[in-house]
């Protein structure tokens, strides 16, 4: 029975290394990961993921802050450069890999989900959009 909850100890601990603590950060580390480089608004990005843009403005700064991705100023546009980063830490690069492996799968996407409401209030979709979560 205790292998049972390995995998959900693995996660939470490779999310707990990463700093995830929202669906939204989670979706937009994933839309980084697979879009190492983008030239977008915070307004495509949000309207594309399903989330209000003050959501993922939130969960940019807190990707920034923790050094997953790298911002360039605002353009006149409102368009910036969002480049994900290697975090230089070897158990930060290694919790990214494996859970950047595991992305696709729908069952550490109900862990990250079940993990991510136990820690607080889940981030509310944007209900004028019909865009499908990433990962």
């Amino acid at each position: 029975m205790a292998q049972d909850n390995e995998p959900d100890v693995q996660v939470e601990g490779w999310l707990k290394t990463l700093g995830i603590e929202s669906l939204c950060q989670w979706d937009m580390l994933v839309f980084q990961y697979r879009h190492p480089s983008s030239l977008v608004s915070t307004e495509g990005v949000a309207r594309f993921l399903g989330y209000a843009t003050a959501e993922v403005v939130v969960a940019l700064d807190s990707l920034e802050s923790s050094g997953l991705v790298e911002r360039s100023r605002v353009s006149q546009e409102e368009v910036r450069l969002y480049q994900l980063t290697a975090p230089a830490d070897p158990a930060r690069r290694d919790a990214l890999e494996r859970l950047m492996t595991r992305a696709d799968s729908r069952t550490v996407r109900l862990l990250l989900a079940r993990w991510l409401a136990e820690q607080g209030p889940a981030p509310s979709p944007n209900p004028r959009t019909s865009g499908e979560s990433v990962g």
